[in-house]
C-alpha cells in the first residue's frame, strides 16, 4: 500500500544517531540490572548511557551517584534519563567537571553534589566537560539517524540539532551541508534553531534566518522553557502531588523569554517553544502574544512543542493568536503510568490534543525521537487508542481525546507542512507499507518496505 512520506515536526536527528552509540537503558527494570549492564562497559574511557526511567525500576527511585560509584570510581559515568532533562553522574565525573559541594547553582536548572543528579540548564556543567565528537563522529551519527528515519518512512523532519553538543552551530550546518553535497543524506531537514540570545544575534547578523541549502533549511528558533513531567521539572502552576514545595523549573524569567522571542520574531524568524507544564505553556503563549502585539506579523508559524498540560483557557489563547501545537501522542506510552501521581485530578485537563485539533489549531504530530521511537505507526496508534503500548492494562486515558485514522494522517501530513515551510506534499516522496490499514491494531504490525525521496528509492527492505 502506498502512502505519502511521513513528516515528523520535532525530533533530534543528530541526537537520534548519537544515542544509538550510547548504552541503551530503555528496557532496564531495576537499578541492580542497570549496574550489571554497565559493568560490561568498563573498558570504555567514559561510560555514557541514555533512556533510564525510574518509573520502570522496581525500586521506583532515581539513579544516584552512590549507585554509579559502585560500578566505578575511576571511570567517569554519565546516565541521562529518557526525557533528556535529567542525568546522574558518578564521583569521577563530578571531579572531571570540577564540581564540589561549594559549586554554585545554575539559573534555570539544579544539581545535587550529594546525589549526583542534574536537571535542565545544569546539565551543561556535565556536557561541557564530556569529550566532544570529531567530524567523523558527527557524520557517523547523522548517517545512522538518516538510516533509521528512512526505514521508518520518514522523509522530512523539523530537527533540533544545535544543542546536542557544545559545538559552534556553523560546524553542524557545514557538516550537514557536506553530506547533502555528497548525496549521503536523504531526509529533508528544517532546522529548529536552538540558540541562546548572544548566539542567536550572531546567527541573525550572518544572514542565516530562513536560509536554505537545498534540502536543508534554517527554520524557527527553538526554546525550552521547562523540563519533563517524568523528571518532575515541567513547570506547573500548582505543586506536584505530594511535593508542596516543588512546582518544577522555569528555565527563563518572563523578561528573558520575551527578549529572546522578540529578537527572533522582529527579524522574521518563527519561534517554537518546548512547554510541558501549564505554567510553562502560559509563559510561552504570553511571550509570543506580547511579541506579536509589537511585530504585527500575520503569517508567522509560531508553535508550542509538547503542550501536554496546556489547559482549555490556554488553548483558546493559542487559537486567537494562531499559535500551532506540535504534539507527541506516543508520550502516552510512558506517561499514562505517571500522570495521576504527578498532577492528581488535574490529569482531566491534560494531553488535550484532539481538543486542540477540534478547536482549529494547527496540530502537528511528532515523536521527539530519540525520546520515543520514531515509528509513525506507533504514534498514530497512541493518538487513536489513547493507551500505553507497553502497559495496555492501564486502560484508555481520556477517551474523548481519541483521533480517527484520517485525522491522525492529517496531523502527520497536511498540518506538519506548516512546520517544515512547505505548501504541498511532494508526490515524489512516498512509502510502501506491507499491509493496508484495517483498524488501530494493524498499526502495531505495519512495516515500511520501501521509501522514495525525490523519486529516488532510498530504502528497499527487499534489498537490505
Amino acid at each position: 500500500m502506498k502512502l505519502p512520506g511521513f513528516i515528523d515536526s520535532h525530533l533530534h536527528v543528530l541526537g537520534l544517531g548519537y544515542v544509538s552509540y550510547n548504552v541503551d537503558l530503555t528496557e532496564i527494570k531495576s537499578i541492580e540490572e542497570l549496574k550489571e549492564k554497565l559493568d560490561k562497559f568498563k573498558d570504555r574511557g567514559i561510560i555514557i548511557g541514555r533512556g533510564w526511567n525510574q518509573e520502570n525500576f522496581t525500586e521506583k527511585r532515581m539513579i544516584t551517584k552512590c549507585d554509579l560509584n559502585e560500578i566505578s570510581k575511576d571511570i567517569p559515568i554519565v546516565m541521562t534519563r529518557v526525557c533528556g532533562h535529567v542525568l546522574t553522574v558518578n564521583e569521577k565525573m563530578l571531579e572531571l567537571a570540577g564540581i564540589d559541594k561549594f559549586t554554585q547553582q545554575v539559573s534555570g536548572g539544579s544539581f545535587s553534589y550529594e546525589t549526583g543528579i542534574f536537571t535542565e540548564h545544569a546539565l551543561g556543567l556535565i556536557y561541557d566537560k564530556m569529550p566532544l565528537p570529531t567530524e567523523a563522529d558527527l557524520v557517523k551519527y547523522l548517517l545512522t539517524a538518516d538510516k533509521i528515519l528512512i526505514e521508518n518512512g520518514i522523509t522530512s523532519v523539523a530537527s533540533d540539532d544545535f544543542a546536542i553538543f557544545p559545538l559552534p552551530y556553523e560546524q553542524i550546518i557545514n557538516t550537514i551541508k557536506k553530506l547533502y553535497e555528497q548525496n549521503l543524506l536523504h531526509i529533508k531537514i528544517t532546522e529548529q534553531v536552538n540558540l541562546g540570545y548572544k548566539r542567536l544575534k550572531d546567527f541573525i547578523s550572518k544572514g542565516y534566518v530562513n536560509k536554505s541549502f537545498g534540502k536543508y533549511r534554517m527554520g524557527p528558533l527553538k526554546i525550552l522553557v521547562d523540563g519533563s513531567l517524568g523528571g518532575k521539572t515541567a513547570k506547573l502552576s500548582q505543586p506536584y502531588e505530594g511535593e508542596p514545595s516543588n512546582t518544577g523549573i522555569a528555565t527563563y524569567t518572563d523578561d528573558e523569554l520575551f527578549d529572546l522571542v522578540y529578537l527572533a520574531d522582529s527579524n522574521g524568524m518563527d519561534v517554537v517553544i518546548h512547554a510541558i507544564g501549564d505554567a510553562a505553556s502560559l509563559q510561552a503563549i504570553k511571550a509570543l502574544m506580547n511579541s506579536l502585539e509589537i511585530t504585527k506579523r500575520k503569517d508567522h508559524h509560531h508553535a508550542i512543542i509538547h503542550a501536554q498540560l496546556t489547559n482549555l483557557e490556554q488553548i483558546a489563547m493559542m487559537k486567537e493568536w494562531n499559535i500551532g501545537a506540535i504534539v507527541q501522542p506516543i508520550f502516552l506510552n510512558s506517561d499514562i503510568q505517571i500522570i495521576e501521581s504527578r498532577i492528581g485530578s488535574r490529569q482531566k485537563e491534560s494531553y488535550l490534543f484532539k481538543t486542540m485539533y477540534d478547536i482549529g489549531l494547527t496540530v502537528g504530530f511528532s515523536t521527539d525521537a530519540p525520546i520515543e521511537p520514531v515509528n509513525p505507526f506507533l504514534n498514530i496508534y497512541s493518538a487513536m487508542t489513547r493507551t500505553s503500548i507497553k502497559n495496555p492494562d492501564l486502560g484508555v486515558f481520556l477517551e474523548k481525546e481519541k483521533f480517527e485514522y484520517d485525522e491522525a494522517l492529517e496531523c502527520y501530513y497536511k498540518n506538519n507542512l506548516r512546520f517544515i515551510y512547505q505548501d504541498l506534499l511532494s508526490s515524489d516522496d512516498y512509502i510502501i507499507v506491507d499491509r493496508p490499514f484495517s483498524g488501530s491494531e494493524s498499526l502495531l504490525k505495519m512495516k515500511v518496505v520501501k521509501t522514495v525521496i525525490d523519486g529516488e528509492t532510498v530504502f528497499d527492505a527487499m534489498k537490505e
